[in-house]
């Protein structure tokens, strides 16, 4: 047990030496920083300094002792100063004062410790908060303070630094401080940062096209932490202000509340002033999109107006972005290979019913959310025929697996069902085959197009609703499956087999398992469900 405990006590000085010479070379390349950083220097003398510094001249104020009669004095030498402490508490909120007190190595005998590379100021931080819970670091210091509690293994101390940095990091600091986390091995402090980052995600592309790879993609993954939240908003409104339910409508609703007492609560109010609009919704990185249009007073009269807005659920605040190139009004929105297509649709104009006459757009449009820009991409390969327009869900129907984007719809003259593929990647249309005839299922209307493994139709007649599925795969059509019959409109959302769909007859949004197709409606909306958008979002409250 001897020789072990000597081998033990030579290692564990071989690993303060050398994390010592580690501590000595990144404070040779803290220079190379962004000029934020620079001033902060491990010298510890920022912009600010604390507001006192009698501690330098005054040595009674650099000891630190509990008045212990067993405690272990010792004292440390660090940049320009000496202190005096007790290493027994040391020891218990660094982990390198620990491996100091439990070895035999030369600075616990003569009870001196060589600290020369770490700053006195930011030593005095330390100690501080260690032993009088005072925390006296300003914006301007945090970097050195962050360095040296990590060399020192000071997990509370780093803690306590890193929540004050997330507080007050801005967009400059980020890649600053990033390059900080990866010379001193910190994964705490690059978490700290790319959750920063997160929050904000499309309102600092600037900094996040800088990212590498696994950065990037762990920022992204990031906003989808915790529990999704099911919400819902009323996508169109045809009513005027003099429906008293047209201002309580401009809301966005999430269902809060422990399972058993589940109720729809106001998130927050669509960010425009209107009492008719009409909008197709998209999630994408955790934001919400509204797109679409509304109507506005122009001179003497009224008029449509497209315009599109970015919802952020993490720190509740909308934004305008780029509205599409075409006006249009019942069209799907899919977002893909992180980007957003616009399909189908019709003109968006004084939101007339439509009839047999009204054509659907066959103009693509590709949404880039890093450059805030809309362009066309191949239009839909259409050729003598059209799809049956519907007032009860977007046309055609859209969804995306991997890299390709799946259109559905009815076609006007036949009836038949056409399934369109396009890959993003090359820009190109087919159509997929078998084709779903009227043999196989009577779907004179269809309601949703989903993806999980394999493409999710749910589609219904006068008898009822029929479920089937399409393998991308193999080509072929699954089992139709009868389900209850309800009248779906709108937007559904598709998440762990579980389909949310709004429904008119019921008031509320409809979960519809699709293992066992049992209907379960949720508790009734604030508002009547007319034409709605029902997505799921993380959020904070």
């Amino acid at each position: 047990m001897d020789v072990l405990r000597k081998y033990l006590i030579i290692f564990i000085g071989w690993i303060m030496t050398w994390l010592k010479g580690l501590f000595r070379q990144l404070l040779g390349a803290l220079p190379a920083l962004d000029n934020s950083l620079a001033s902060t220097s491990l010298t510890g003398r920022g912009p600010r300094q604390c507001a006192s510094v009698e501690w330098k001249t005054n040595e009674a104020l650099r000891t630190y002792h509990l008045g212990d009669a067993n405690e272990t004095k010792v004292t440390v030498q660090t940049s320009t100063h000496t202190f005096y402490v007790d290493l027994q508490r040391l020891s218990e909120s660094s982990e390198y004062f620990r491996a100091v007190s439990q070895s035999r190595m030369k600075e616990t005998t003569e009870r001196l410790i060589h600290l020369e590379h770490v700053p006195s100021s930011v030593f005095h931080n330390f100690l501080e908060f260690t032993f009088n819970g005072n925390f006296k670091v300003s914006h301007e210091e945090l970097g050195p303070n962050i360095q040296v509690s990590c060399y020192l293994l000071a997990e509370a101390f780093l803690s306590k630094c890193l929540s004050v940095l997330a507080e007050e990091l801005s967009s400059s600091d980020c890649l600053s401080y990033l390059s900080l986390a990866q010379e001193t091995c910190c994964a705490e402090l690059r978490m700290t940062v790319l959750t920063v980052l997160s929050r904000n995600l499309l309102e600092v592309p600037h900094v996040i096209r800088f990212l590498n790879h696994e950065d990037k993609r762990d920022v992204i993954n990031l906003r989808t932490c915790g529990e999704p939240h099911l919400c819902n908003l009323r996508k169109e409104n045809l009513t005027s202000w003099s429906d008293p339910e047209t201002e309580s409508a401009r809301c966005i609703f999430s269902l809060k509340g422990p399972e058993s007492r589940k109720d729809w609560q106001r998130v927050t109010e669509l960010p425009f002033k209107a009492d008719k609009w009409c909008f197709t919704t998209v999630v994408l990185f955790n934001y919400l999109f509204l797109i679409g249009g509304h109507r506005q007073q122009k001179k003497r009269d009224w008029e449509f107006t497209k315009v599109s807005f970015r919802y952020n659920p993490l720190n509740h605040s909308w934004m305008f972005i780029s509205p599409m190139i075409k006006h249009r009004r019942h069209f799907s929105a899919v977002d893909c290979e992180g980007c957003i297509y616009a399909v189908g649709g019709w003109y968006l104009d004084s939101l007339v019913t439509p009839d047999s006459s009204t054509a659907l757009y066959t103009a693509v449009e590709c949404y880039d959310p890093w450059q805030d820009s809309w362009r066309f991409v191949s239009s839909l390969p259409f050729t003598d025929f059209r799809f049956t327009v519907s007032l009860s869900h977007d046309v055609p129907l859209a969804t995306s697996l991997k890299h390709c984007i799946y259109v559905l719809g009815s076609i006007q003259r036949t009836g038949e069902k056409l399934f369109l593929q396009y890959n993003t990647k090359q820009d190109l249309w087919c159509e997929l085959l078998p084709t779903l005839t009227r043999a196989d299922a009577e779907l004179s209307t269809l309601y949703f197009l989903g993806a999980t493994d394999k493409l999710v139709v749910v589609g219904g007649n006068n008898s009822g609703n029929l479920v089937t599925s399409f393998c991308v795969e193999s080509k072929k059509w699954g089992q139709i499956r009868r389900a209850d019959k309800v009248t779906y409109a709108g937007q559904g959302t598709l998440i762990n087999d579980q389909l949310l769909m709004p429904s008119t007859e019921h008031n509320t949004v409809i979960q519809m398992d699709l293992q066992t197709l049992t209907i379960t409606p949720l508790p009734p909306l604030p508002v009547s469900t007319c034409y709605d958008a029902s997505f799921h979002l993380y959020y904070r409250y």
